[in-house]
C-alpha cells in the first residue's frame, strides 16, 4: 500500500508535469496541494483548478462540503468573466485510507452544480490507498459532453490507481 502523503506527493509531480502551478494552501479546515492551468479548448478558455487533500476517513457529507469549497475557489479566483469564452472545472480530490460507500457512490455520478454552475463543471474524486482504487465517474455526461474527455484524461494523468503506484 502506498502512504497517503506519497500519493499526494506523487500527485503533486503529475500536476508540474502537466506545466500546472502548484501551490500548498489551506482550504477551510485542510492542507491542501492546488493545481491550476489555463487550457484552450476551442472556443473557451478553461480554467482547470486540482484541489488534492488527504484525510482520514471520507464520508458523503465532508465530501460534498470539499466540492463546494473547490468551487468557491475556482469562481473567487477565476470566475469572474465565466460564460461562453471563459469557464472553470474543479477537480477535488481526496486521499484517504478509508472512504464510505455512500460518499464512492457520489463520485460515480456526473457531479451537479444546478445553477450556481452556469459555465462551471466539477467532478470529485476519492482515492482509497488502502483498497488501491480511484473512484471517480468514468462515463459520459450530458450536459458539458464537450468537457467530458478534458475532465477523464486529466484524472488519468494525475491519478494513478494506488494499487499499480505501490509496486
Amino acid at each position: 500500500m502506498v502512504a497517503p502523503e506519497d500519493y499526494v506527493e506523487m500527485v503533486r509531480q503529475r500536476l508540474v508535469a502537466d506545466k500546472c502551478a502548484v501551490t500548498d494552501e489551506r482550504l477551510g479546515a485542510e492542507s491542501v496541494v492546488i493545481g491550476y492551468r489555463a487550457q484552450f479548448r476551442f472556443p473557451t478558455m478553461i480554467h482547470l483548478f486540482t484541489v488534492v487533500a488527504r484525510v482520514n476517513h471520507v464520508i458523503e457529507g465532508d465530501l460534498r462540503a470539499f466540492v463546494d469549497e473547490v468551487v468557491a475557489l475556482g469562481l473567487e479566483r477565476k470566475g469572474r468573466w465565466r460564460g461562453v469564452h471563459s469557464g472553470i472545472i474543479a477537480l477535488p480530490v481526496l486521499v484517504t485510507e478509508a472512504a464510505d460507500p455512500s460518499a464512492t457512490e457520489l463520485t460515480q455520478k456526473a457531479y451537479r452544480l444546478n445553477m450556481a454552475g452556469f459555465a462551471v463543471m466539477t467532478q470529485p474524486a476519492i482515492v482509497d490507498v488502502r483498497a488501491g482504487k480511484v473512484w471517480t465517474f468514468r462515463g459520459i455526461r450530458i450536459w458539458g459532453l464537450a468537457y467530458n474527455s478534458l475532465i477523464k484524461k486529466k484524472y488519468e494523468a494525475y491519478l494513478p490507481e494506488p494499487s499499480a503506484a505501490a509496486s
